[in-house]
């Protein structure tokens, strides 16, 4: 019985290095998941999207995930009574392991009318989104920018000049452009400090989309799909595949669909650096 305490001491201790090995392990195979999981929700979509161009395209956007791995060591004795009385020495062991991906499903409808779009243009469709759709966004970027110190001294500086040309009544001055506008994204004019940074964005969203190549993946039925195809996706009995040549642009593609896919946040209250809680916008827009 002493000897086989002793084991089960040497095997706790051993345990313990054992688990940070396995735990580290499998936190680097769980991280590895990641990237596979977004090619395979892109690749499943463009099969739908082969079947159906009129889809409505799906989008899970991967949160908090977890890796966890827990040992149990325990030690007992069957007695025996006998006669003779004999005592047998047991050592139980257990492993629990835990491995998960928290999932946030797309439902806004403008990031699902830009990742229509966007699933569309990689079929060499040149649709782009209409300028009613971009300035809805806009207004909904509009709630989201954190008003950072420059952000609002540069706002300050803007409305404090505006109104001195007006009181001077400047022959120069040109229309002034605020996020208060219905439309203001493709306006020309003195756009206001957020207004910029608002329409900056949106231009580099429509140049993004502008931008999706086609002709990178492959469309045919499961009979059609070679053995040496990188990566592979279904909808029903319509396959897709990316061969080795494509691989580049499958990714490029991966990372604007999950650009867009976490355009618009959810609604809440915004914290700026500092921890300082505030209400998003500059003074007039």
């Amino acid at each position: 019985m002493r000897s086989a305490l002793i084991i089960g001491i040497i095997m706790a201790s051993s345990l313990s290095g054992c688990t940070a090995d396995r735990l580290r392990q499998r936190l680097i195979n769980q991280g590895a998941t990641l990237p596979e999981l977004q090619y395979q929700q892109v690749l499943d979509n463009l099969a739908l999207f082969a079947v159906n161009p009129d889809a409505l395209p799906w989008h899970v956007n991967l949160r908090e995930g977890t890796s966890q791995l827990t040992d149990s060591t325990s030690l007992g004795a069957a007695v025996d009574l006998g006669p003779p009385t004999e005592t047998l020495p047991q050592i139980f062991g257990s492993r629990t392991a835990v491995a998960q991906w928290g999932g946030s499903p797309v439902i806004d409808t403008l990031e699902l009318r830009l990742l229509r779009v966007a699933y569309r243009r990689a079929f060499g469709s040149d649709e782009m989104p209409s300028p009613e759709l971009m300035d809805e966004l806009a207004h909904e970027l509009k709630s989201q920018i954190a008003v950072n110190t420059d952000l609002r001294d540069e706002s300050e500086l803007f409305f404090e000049d505006l109104a001195a040309k007006r009181r001077s009544k400047s022959p120069e001055e040109a229309e002034v452009v605020t996020t208060n506008d219905e439309s203001f994204v493709h306006r020309d004019g003195l756009k206001s400090p957020l207004a910029r940074e608002i329409s900056r964005r949106i231009d580099g969203i429509e140049r993004d989309l502008s931008l999706i190549e086609s002709g990178w993946f492959c469309v045919g039925k499961k009979s059609d799909v070679p053995r040496n195809a990188c990566y592979v996706g279904r909808y029903h009995d319509q396959w897709v595949w990316v061969p080795e040549e494509g691989r580049a642009s499958l990714t490029e593609f991966t990372l604007l669909v999950m650009r867009i896919s976490t355009l618009v946040k959810e609604t809440q209250t915004l914290i700026s650096p500092g921890s300082v809680k505030f209400s998003p916008g500059d003074r007039g827009g």
